[in-house]
């Protein structure tokens, strides 16, 4: 089950995302952003832009440079919500990262067009890369039994006034 957060928001539109590890390419994850026009305004040639980091970088379409923004696939009447998915490959799971983007994009109203930005911070957690797959009664038991057999070790007698616990197999 996905849980979208907030990821940047101003009168003219509203940004929640969600990362998903990907189960073909163990070496990328998708970004689900939901855009939630607020505005009166038509909002359209919307386009989604990350600088890349040294583990992480925005997948974008062929002979585009890292420098260019990736179209956002559809524009948004007023009042109206979408989702869009983009395409992150990661070098190491290991490193949480924050990556600063901006969505631009052109708001139409009666009065005109106007060119407006939206700045975000795309924050990637450890725990971004995971994915869920369903546990087996069979593997929880296994886990459970290997769980099971961990023993405490009694408290550090060097400073009595901390007690740390590990566990050994």
């Amino acid at each position: 089950m996905s849980s979208y957060s907030l990821l940047a928001e101003n009168s003219y539109v509203k940004m929640t995302y969600d990362i998903q590890g990907s189960l073909q390419k163990d070496s990328q994850v998708t970004v689900f952003i939901v855009l939630e026009n607020q505005s009166s305004s038509f909002l359209k040639s919307m386009e989604l832009n990350v600088l890349d980091s040294l583990n992480t970088k925005l997948a974008r379409p062929e002979g585009s440079s890292v420098h260019d923004g990736v179209p956002v696939p559809f524009h948004l009447p007023p009042g109206i919500s979408n989702e869009a998915q983009f395409v992150f490959t990661i070098q190491s799971i290991i490193m949480a990262q924050k990556l600063k983007g901006t969505l631009s994009f052109i708001a139409k109203n009666d009065e005109g067009s106007t060119h407006e930005k939206l700045d975000f911070k795309l924050h990637f957690s450890c725990t971004s890369y995971l994915i869920t797959t369903p546990c087996y009664r069979s593997v929880f038991i296994t886990i459970f039994l290997l769980w099971s057999e961990w023993t405490l070790v009694p408290p550090c007698t060097a400073d009595p006034s901390r007690v740390t616990m590990s566990a050994c197999w």
